[in-house]
């Protein structure tokens, strides 16, 4: 992960909402692709998108190490 991570993370657990935006349309695309890949519904997969970044931020303050959000 790259250190502009790190940074994001840190900003959105600190209440920065355009940092969490930031984020998702880093990761956004890639995790559709994936989703979209394994069940083969594209529009499926979009909720499965929605679902997984919705899981993220509200667990975000769990993650023992910042540096591996991307995996």
């Amino acid at each position: 992960m790259e250190k502009d991570d790190v940074q994001l993370i840190r900003r959105i657990l600190s209440g920065d909402d355009e940092a969490f935006t930031t984020l998702v349309g880093k990761y956004q695309k890639g995790v559709h692709a994936l989703a979209w890949r394994r069940i083969g519904d594209f529009h499926f997969a979009e909720e499965i998108t929605q679902d997984t970044f919705l899981q993220a931020y509200k667990n975000l303050a769990t993650l023992k190490n910042p540096d591996q959000f991307a995996g």
